[in-house]
């Protein structure tokens, strides 16, 4: 069975990269995005192949709706919410919908794998 694939996108380096290894570590082919665009960019250039996406909500810029438009065109794609924006606030303003897997930073590396793999596991 393949290793299920997903997508890191978060503006801050350091996140990124420990979340990208930590994944790599548990077990998932992983590719990371430090932008909505470029994370838009890598589902284009990889349809079909992204299970799931790790999306950070404060990212600058216009980019904050990229997880928004990567569920409109991919719907395939399960999305988990890891940012430090507050859960409530994200639900009120209508960046995530009220179903959505949610998770508040600091991540630990074990939940979040374990969450990526149920949403994974339930397609």
């Amino acid at each position: 069975m393949p290793q299920p694939t997903i997508l890191v996108v978060d503006d801050d380096a350091d996140i990124l990269e420990t979340t990208v290894y930590a994944m790599r570590k548990r077990g998932f082919d992983v590719y990371g995005a430090s932008s909505g665009p470029a994370a838009v960019e890598i589902c284009q250039q990889h349809p079909g192949e992204i299970d799931a996406l790790v999306a950070d909500l404060s990212l600058p810029g216009e980019s904050t709706r990229f997880a928004q438009t990567i569920a409109g065109s991919f719907p395939n794609i399960k999305i988990v919410y890891a940012t430090g924006i507050p859960r409530h606030i994200a639900l009120s303003t209508g960046l995530v919908p009220a179903d959505a897997p949610y998770l508040q930073k600091p991540v630990d590396a074990d939940l979040l794998a374990n969450v990526l793999r149920g949403q994974v596991a339930s397609t």
